[in-house]
This record gives C-alpha cells, structure tokens and sequence, in this order.
C-alpha cells in the first residue's frame, strides 16, 4: 500500500464495500509507489484466461442509473446536458457532497483528490512546451467548454452554484480519465466501475473487460501470463500520445499508435474559392479539413487527403471536370490532370514542413533534452509528445521523397 495511513485506511474501507457488496477479487493487490501512480500488481501468478476480478451491477455507476436518480430528472427537466458523461460528473460531486450518507462514499474517498498530469491543469511554462502542437490549442478550447457548461449548469438547475469551478473541474476529470463504455445489448452506456479503473494503460497489455449480462457482473481477465509481483495492464485503446495527454495526462515513450495533424484550406486569395467551398461542403472560404497522419499510413485517410487537395489545386478546366460530375468528389479520387497531380505532393511537403517550423524547438534538441535533461514529469510527457509528432511529420516528408506513399497522386 502507500506510505500514508489515511489512504491505506480509505482503501481497506474501499475493498471491504466492494466484498460486502459481491465483489470478487483475486490475486491482486493495489499500490501506490511514493511519487507513482496507483497500479494493480500480480499477488500471485496468474494464467492466462483466469479472471481475477468481478464487480457486481450494484457497484457499477452508469449514466442511467443516473439519469434514474432525483438529481438525474432534474439536470434532464432544467438542464440541456451536451455530453452523457456531464450527468456523472454532477453525480460525483452530489454524492461526495452527501458524505456518510451516500453508498458510493468508499469508491469517492479513494479517487484522485487533483490531476496535475493533466494538461488542463498545467502552469503557463508547461503549456509552452506545447508550442507547435495542437495540443496547446485544443487545451484551450477544452477550458472553455468546460467553463460554458459548468455557466450552464448554475444558470439552468437550481443549487448547483454552491458547487465551484474548481469542484466541477476536479469531477470532470474524475469521470472521464476513468470512464467504460458498456454495452447491454443496445447502445454503449458510459460508466464508472470501481477498482477495474485502477488499472493502468500499458504496452503491451495483459488483461481485458468485459460485462456479463447473464450474470450481471462486470469482470476483468488476464489474456496472457502475469507472473507474480508484475503490474497488471490493460489498454484504453489505439490512441496517440495527443489523445492520451489531453484525457488521462500520460504518454507512451514510443507509441506505435501516434498520430499528427495536418489542416487544409482554400487559400483566402484563390479567385477560384467560392466554386471550391460549394464542392468540399464548406459553410464559409475560412473553413479546413484535418487530417490525421499515422505512423503507418491508412490507405483510406491518404486517398481521402489527396482527394481534398485535388480540388483544393484545381484550376478552371479541372472545376469544370468535377462540376459535370455526377458526384464531384468521386470524382476527384482520380487524377483530374497531370498539372493538377504534380501539386498534390509539394502541397503535403510544404503542409508537414510548415508544421514542423512552428516548433520552438528541433528534433535533435528534443531528443538531446530527453537523454540529458532532468525533466518534471509534465515537462517529459510534453517534450516526448512533441518529438513523436515532428518524428511522424518528417518521416512523411522522407516518405514523398521515396517514393512511399499508398494512394500517391497518379495511382488510379
């Protein structure tokens, strides 16, 4: 266990609601090294295919059980709720506000009390480490969306003001670092299931989740061996370190999973740009497209791309091609001409090395302060997130000049 009693004390407390209300566990065992995140460690060997925990419905927190209770009715009479998981949020913040008296006090006492990790929480010099990437952006928005549903909340349900920011925040992040989505034979339902949320992402992972709704229970097994004493892992799915960082404040050192964004435009002086906004769907000349660069290019996302720029290239004669078309963008999955293809590439260069030059910092300097620097643990995660990217945009880059792209300009 940790090294302070008052936590040792809220999780035997923890455990034994879990026993009582029919949870089964084996095997394991939880601990929180000092200045580590909590994990769940091997007590014993274990085989693969053995199941070593079982949570019962009673202790799984769903959003319809939510939406159930009396502070459910009144956020779906008096609040328009923009998110399913804000109906848990409230709920958390409800029910630690209820102390001995609510049945999910055990669960409440030994989630996270803050999120430093998370960049949403970040100081001013940790967000400028972000500089170049669109994490540092999307954090941003993250906080004004919270701010305008939390303004929300306090406007259209009665009560909710005693409960600050800071509180909403903190409940948040509770729910959506932690956050399963069950499906009960219909659509997924996002809950919250104690312990089985302590088990950490990891590469490679050993354990899965699933629910049994014959048996009402959700239940974790291992799918490979675990030998005594080693960290059990799960996975949170194929997500890239941007996606990691921004909902659960972590990164992976070397994530196969990696992913960077590209966004394109109509350029603002394009004589041709209203025809082009008409044909890409666009509600206005300002509007781009992302896309998403994998480590190993998706064939489906590259023609996709190079769709786009087609018709983002085209000239006159090749507008008049796509208009005539009974579907334009069909259409523009084929070379228009050979002009028109010999842009497409210098277009996805000049799109990676424009992101790459919004850095404030190269990659050699990135991997020079990941060996020989003495980084915060923020500071690591940022400038490990920031390498993958600037890896990802110039193996691109080196990619075009190769020859090595799927779905290239000139393959039909």
């Amino acid at each position: 266990m940790s090294a302070h009693p008052e936590e040792d004390s809220a999780m035997a407390r923890f455990l034994r609601w879990l026993e009582e209300g029919g949870a089964w566990v084996s095997k394991l065992h939880i601990a929180t090294p000092e200045g580590g995140e909590r994990g769940v460690l091997a007590l014993g060997d274990i085989a693969p295919e053995e199941t070593i925990i079982r949570i019962p419905r009673r202790h799984v927190l769903t959003v319809e059980e939510v939406r159930a209770s009396e502070l459910g009715r009144f956020l779906d009479a008096d609040a328009r709720i923009d998110e399913e998981r804000t109906y848990l949020s409230a709920f958390l913040l409800h029910e630690r506000e209820r102390g001995e008296g609510s049945f999910w006090k055990p669960f409440l006492d030994i989630l996270p009390k803050s999120f430093p990790t998370h960049p949403f929480y970040f100081e001013e010099h940790e967000l400028a480490l972000l500089e170049g990437s669109f994490l540092w952006g999307m954090v941003e928005f993250q906080r004004k969306i919270l701010a305008e549903r939390y303004t929300r909340l306090c406007e259209q349900l009665p009560g909710f003001g005693r409960f600050t920011f800071e509180e909403f925040s903190w409940a948040h992040f509770a729910v959506v670092s932690r956050t399963f989505n069950m499906s009960r034979g219909g659509p997924q339902v996002p809950c919250l299931v104690p312990l089985v949320d302590m088990i950490n992402d990891g590469r490679p992972w050993d354990s899965q989740w699933s629910w049994s709704e014959e048996e009402q229970h959700f239940q974790v097994k291992c799918v490979s061996r675990v030998p005594q004493g080693q960290e059990l892992h799960t996975t949170y799915g194929n997500r890239g370190n941007l996606s990691l960082l921004l909902q659960y404040g972590f990164v992976h050192e070397n994530n196969a999973h990696d992913e960077v964004l590209l966004l394109f435009g109509i350029p603002e002086e394009d004589p041709l740009s209203a025809e082009k906004q008409r044909l890409l769907g666009f509600s206005t000349a300002y509007e781009h497209r992302s896309f998403k660069l994998l480590l190993t290019p998706d064939v489906a996302v590259m023609a996709e791309l190079f769709c786009y720029l087609r018709v983002i290239h085209a000239e006159a004669e090749e507008l008049a091609t796509l208009a005539a078309a009974p579907d334009a963008l069909t259409r523009a999955k084929s070379p228009l001409s050979e002009g028109n293809e010999a842009k497409l590439l210098p277009a996805l260069v000049a799109a990676c090395e424009a992101r790459l030059a919004g850095y404030a910092t190269s990659l050699g300097e990135d991997e020079r302060m990941l060996r020989e620097e003495p980084l915060s643990l923020n500071a690591r995660n940022c400038v490990l997130l920031r390498r993958g990217e600037k890896r990802l945009l110039q193996s691109y880059v080196e990619r075009v000049r190769l020859g090595d792209l799927p779905s290239r300009p000139g393959e039909s």
